[in-house]
């Protein structure tokens, strides 16, 4: 028997974190009527201040499934949300073999578990050792172009990366993302769960990255094993949003947790701290001089 905790946190989209559970059970109901070796699953779900009813509807659907639902201060955001669940399920970290963390906006196919569980098994083999693994997605709208998963440095000090496209065989790789992220449990026992400073962003490609070097393998999988929308918003849009605002309006903007320098600037500073001024005083600049900095950067709204 393989025993996983899935991890998730979500905020007033109740269609789609019921739509990523049924999901869930399903793979998991096709992959334990194919396979002698068992899967056995159990949901620490941290409900951030929903007013949607999420919880109650949880509850209404998943009534006979093991799903603990975890109340949020409402200040939690994404990261805070993952650690507060992941938090809860390491009080029983004997218990598990695995901690998966999921996106609630997240559509899990029938392979996910195959996928998952083939790329561990790829990790032991080629690298002697466990790691964590990134599950591939999908746009919904096509399910041909790739959304999240994994990267690879093409130069750590301008920051540029490039976006590993599925081969049919699991492939390393340096930056991923949580979507889709299965942690072997001697993984935290060496590096432990989501740095705490961050609020909203960037934690799993923080994590990753820490993984790395502490010569821990993150791997993605062989092929998709689920759909996520890309919702970041275009740069030109965000552009035009940008200069349109007034410098306080701006100031404001990015002092909230879902657009935070924060976030981004602690990031730069933990994994490519050469890199910090230059980014440091790029960010200053989309602030108080918006139309200089993307120009810099090449994006004309």
């Amino acid at each position: 028997m393989i025993k996983i905790a899935v991890l998730l946190t979500c905020f007033n989209r109740k269609e789609k974190t019921l739509s990523c559970l049924g999901s869930l059970y399903n793979a998991l109901s096709l992959y334990n009527d194919k396979n002698e070796n068992k899967i056995e699953i159990s949901v620490y779900l941290t409900d951030d201040g929903c007013t949607d009813g999420t919880s109650d509807a949880i509850r209404n659907n998943f009534s006979d499934k093991d799903i603990t639902i975890l109340q949020g201060t409402g200040n939690l955001f994404w990261a805070g949300g993952m650690r507060f669940a992941w938090n809860e399920a390491l009080k029983k970290h004997n218990e598990w073999d695995f901690y998966l963390l999921l996106n609630d906006d997240t559509d899990l196919l029938d392979n996910l578990f195959y996928e998952l569980i083939n790329t561990h098994q790829y990790c032991l083999v080629n690298y002697k050792k466990p790691g964590i693994y990134s599950g591939i997605t999908s746009a919904k709208s096509d399910y041909n172009k790739m959304t999240y998963g994994g990267d690879i440095w093409k130069n750590k000090f301008f920051g540029t990366l490039v976006r590993l496209q599925p081969t049919g065989k699991p492939q390393l790789c340096d930056i991923t993302n949580a979507n889709i992220l299965l942690v072997e449990k001697k993984v935290i026992d060496k590096i432990g769960i989501f740095w705490d400073g961050y609020t909203h962003s960037h934690a799993d490609n923080d994590y990753s990255a820490k993984a790395r070097r502490n010569n821990i393998p993150v791997v993605i999988t062989a092929n998709f094993c689920g759909r996520c929308e890309n919702d970041h918003e275009d740069g030109k849009k965000v552009a035009q949003t940008i200069i349109g605002m007034t410098i306080s309006e701006r100031i404001k903007y990015f002092s909230s947790p879902l657009h935070s320098n924060k976030d981004y600037l602690k990031l730069i500073r933990r994994i490519m701290p050469m890199r910090y001024p230059m980014v440091l005083l790029g960010r200053l600049l989309n602030v108080f001089c918006p139309k200089l900095y993307y120009k810099l950067n090449g994006i004309r709204p």
